[in-house]
C-alpha cells in the first residue's frame, strides 16, 4: 500500500493547513478492508475534547455560516459504512468524568478516579495502551492543541497519581519513546522552569528526536526521526486569537497542519496508532466562550478532513471520532417573537475577534462602565448597555451574589453577559455527564456500535492489534447509569 499512501499525499495536495478540500464521502473502495473480522494496520483516534451535543450543533451552524457546508461529522453519519455508538464515559468515582479518567478508560480499559492517569485507588499502576502497542511494533503519535502533557494525550501513554504531574508525564514520554509528540507545553520541558532542572529538549535530542518550537520547523522535519514539537509555553492559542494575529500563525501550527505532518511521517510505518485531540473545544466550554468554541470545532473538522482523506486512500485504517465528555452544554436559545432573533444573534459570532482568554488580560484595566463597554465593543462587536455593564462589574468585584454557585467564575459571568449578544447560554463552567457520540470507519468498526462503555475501547484496540492483555479493574465507587437491560434496548435501536 505504499504506492497508495504516497499518491494520497501527492494527489490530496497536503501542503496547506487551513484550506483543505475533501470530496464527498464515498466508501466503495474500502469495503473489503471494512469487512467484519478485518484488522486495521493503522488506528486514528480523534477527540474533540469537551464536545457536548450542543457544541457539535453550534459548530455545524457556524461552519455553514463560514464555509458554506456543515461539519464532516454529520456527513459521516450518512455513510452506510459508518458505525455509530454512544458511550458511557463515567469515571470510577463519579457520573461526571474529567479528561484524565476518560482518557485512562480508553488507555487502560479500567475506570479510575477523576484526576488520575492509569492508576487504581489502591496504587496499582495500569499498563497504558501505547506501552503495549510499542511492544507489538506499532509507531505511536500524540497530536493536540493543549499542552502535550495534558490529560487526554497522557491517558494513552502515561501513568501518574495526578494529571497535574506534567513534568513527570513529559519524562515518561521520553522513557516510552513515543514517536510523535506535537502540541504545546514548552514550560514542562524547559530546565529553567522544571523543578528537577532536567534539560528535556536536550535529552530528547540525544535520544534521536527532532525537537521543534516553530511551525516552520515542523514543515521541514525529517520523517526518519522521532518528533517532539512544543510550539507554545502552555496550551496553543485559541483559533479565534490565532486567526487574528499573524505572529501566532507564523509560530504555531494549526491542528490540521500538525495532523497532516504526522500522517506524512506515519504513512511509512507498517502499523501506527495516532491520537488527535482538539483540546481547546473543552477550554472554550469551561469559559462559556461560544465564539472561541465554534472556531475550535471547525479547526477540529479540518483535521478530520485530513484523516478522512488518508483513510479513504489507505483503507486499512480504522478511524474513530469521538469526545470524552460534555463541557457546559451550550445551546442556542429561542429569542424574540417566534424565536426570530435567534439566527441573527448567533451570526454575531462572526464579529468576535478576541477570545475570553485574551480579553481577560485587559478586563482588570476596564474598571469603569465606559472602559468595559469599549473593551467588549472592540473585541466582540457588542455594545453592552450601561445597566448590564454595571451588573457585570459588580460581579467581578464580588459585590453581588449569584444564585447558582457553578456560575460564579468571571469567565462564566462574561458568557452570561455575551449571551444577550450571541444568543447562546451555558449550563455552568463545568463538565457534564453526557453519553457521548462515537463514529467508526474502517476495519474493526463493527466493534463500535450501539451503547458501549468507555472501557470497551481498550480491549477492542488490543484485539484488533492481536495483543492479549487485560488490566485489573475495581468496582465503581459511585453507582449510576443505565441498567444492562436499558443498555441492551438502546443497542438494538441503533
Amino acid at each position: 500500500m505504499l504506492t497508495s499512501r504516497r499518491s494520497f499525499f501527492r494527489r490530496a495536495g497536503l501542503v496547506a493547513a487551513s484550506a483543505v478540500s475533501v470530496p464527498a464521502i464515498v466508501r466503495s473502495e474500502q469495503s473489503a478492508a471494512a469487512a467484519p473480522g478485518a484488522r486495521p494496520r493503522h488506528i486514528i483516534h480523534m477527540v474533540a475534547d469537551g464536545m457536548s451535543s450542543g457544541m457539535l450543533t453550534l459548530g455545524d451552524l457556524f461552519s455553514r455560516l463560514t464555509r458554506q457546508h456543515g461539519l464532516r461529522w454529520f456527513e459521516l453519519t450518512n455513510s452506510p459504512d459508518t458505525r455509530i455508538a454512544f458511550v458511557n464515559m463515567r469515571s470510577l468515582n463519579s457520573l461526571v468524568t474529567d479528561s484524565a479518567a476518560a482518557s485512562s478508560s480508553w488507555g487502560s480499559g479500567s475506570r479510575v478516579v477523576n484526576g488520575v492517569l492509569n492508576r487504581l485507588p489502591d496504587g496499582r499502576k495500569l499498563r497504558p495502551l501505547y506501552a503495549l502497542f510499542a511492544e507489538a511494533g506499532w509507531q505511536r503519535g500524540l497530536v493536540t492543541t493543549t499542552e502535550i502533557t495534558h490529560a487526554t494525550p497522557a491517558g494513552f501513554a502515561a501513568c501518574t497519581s495526578s494529571r497535574e504531574s506534567a513534568e513527570v508525564i513529559a519524562s515518561q514520554y521520553l522513557e516510552r519513546k513515543v514517536d510523535i509528540l506535537l502540541g504545546g507545553g514548552q514550560k514542562f520541558f524547559d530546565p529553567a522552569k522544571r523543578k528537577d532542572k532536567r534539560n528535556l529538549p536536550a535529552e530528547f535530542r540525544a535520544a534521536g528526536y527532532t525537537v521543534m518550537e516553530r511551525a516552520s520547523e515542523l514543515d521541514a522535519a525529517a520523517n526518519d526521526r522521532r518528533w517532539l514539537g512544543i510550539f507554545y509555553p502552555s496550551h496553543l492559542p485559541f483559533m479565534l486569537d490565532w486567526q487574528a494575529d499573524a505572529r501566532l500563525r507564523k509560530r504555531v501550527p494549526s491542528l490540521a497542519a500538525m495532523t497532516r505532518r504526522a500522517l506524512t511521517k506515519l504513512q511509512h510505518a507498517d502499523h501506527f496508532i495516532l491520537q488527535v485531540e482538539g483540546g481547546r473545544v473543552d477550554h472554550a466550554g469551561h469559559a462559556n466562550d461560544i465564539a472561541a468554541g465554534v472556531r475550535e470545532m471547525v479547526a477540529f473538522d479540518e483535521a478530520l478532513e485530513i484523516c478522512l482523506g488518508f483513510q479513504r486512500q489507505v483503507p486499512e485504517t480504522l478511524l474513530i471520532i469521538t469526545t470524552d465528555h460534555g463541557t457546559a452544554n451550550p445551546g442556542l436559545n429561542g429569542t424574540g417573537a417566534a424565536y426570530g432573533q435567534s439566527s441573527p444573534l448567533f451570526a454575531h459570532t462572526l464579529k468576535v475577534t478576541r477570545s475570553f482568554e485574551s480579553l481577560a488580560t485587559d478586563l482588570p484595566k476596564a474598571g469603569t462602565v465606559a472602559g468595559l463597554q469599549a473593551l467588549l465593543l472592540s473585541g466582540t462587536g457588542y455594545q453592552v448597555p450601561a445597566a448590564k455593564a454595571e451588573l457585570f462589574l459588580a460581579r467581578l468585584q464580588k459585590k453581588s451574589p449569584v444564585l447558582y454557585d457553578s456560575m460564579n467564575l468571571p469567565a462564566v459571568q462574561l458568557g452570561q453577559l455575551m449571551a444577550n449578544h450571541l444568543g447562546v447560554g451555558f449550563t455552568s463552567g463545568a463538565h457534564t455527564a453526557d453519553f457521548v457520540p462515537l463514529l467508526a470507519v474502517g476495519p474493526g468498526s463493527e466493534k463500535f456500535r450501539g451503547f458501549i462503555q468507555n472501557t470497551d475501547v481498550f480491549p477492542h484496540y488490543l484485539a484488533l492489534a492481536g495483543i492479549d492483555f487485560r488490566n485489573p479493574q475495581v468496582p465503581l465507587l459511585a453507582e449510576g447509569g443505565p441498567t444492562a437491560e436499558e443498555a441492551e434496548r438502546f443497542r438494538l435501536l441503533v
